[in-house]
């Protein structure tokens, strides 16, 4: 899906998401059938009818990758990747494609970032001003790279961070 994005919230989303599957597993007939319509975009759906739909357990995950197509996203797992990294007053490098931001953060380090469907480089007082630690060694074993992670526990070890700077920035 190429819709426009902006940021979504991962928890609206979620919420979204399981409106829909109450919706699916209603008991209201025309409800469901409706709810089981959206379920149609996904290929694993694409044959399969709305009274087939409504018959099956439509799994959580299911309904979560409807939503992130809706959002232009091509899967669950890219919108919640997806997170607003973008503050102002820094000069950072930007790239249209992953393959030159790479190539510039191996050549001249940093940290490589998304931002919708772009990508940059950025150096250790941005990543502090985000409320991250740069000198945090899950930056290191995940090779400064957010986007395609060296090592996928120590991600999700910066998400988990990151989700708790976002919080305190919303209280």
């Amino acid at each position: 899906m190429n819709k426009p994005r902006t940021a979504y919230s991962v928890s609206e989303c979620k919420i979204q998401a399981s409106i829909l599957l109450k919706s699916i597993r209603s008991s209201d007939l025309q409800k469901a059938l409706a709810s089981a319509k959206w379920l149609q975009i996904l290929p694993e759906f694409k044959q399969v009818s709305c009274d087939e739909i409504i018959k099956i357990d439509v799994k959580r995950k299911s309904v979560l990758n409807v939503i992130a197509l809706e959002k232009g996203f091509d899967s669950w797992s890219e919108l919640k990747c997806q997170l607003p990294f973008i503050r102002g007053g820094f000069l950072n490098q930007w790239f249209k494609n992953y393959d030159d931001a790479k190539s510039y953060l191996q050549s001249n380090g940093g940290f490589l970032l998304p931002y919708q469907k772009q990508f940059f480089v950025c150096d250790q007082n941005y990543i502090n001003h985000l409320g991250f630690n740069a000198e945090d060694n899950d930056w290191k074993l995940i090779n400064y790279d957010w986007v395609k992670p060296k090592n996928k526990e120590a991600w999700q070890h910066l998400y988990k961070k990151w989700m708790k700077i976002q919080g305190e920035r919303h209280e």
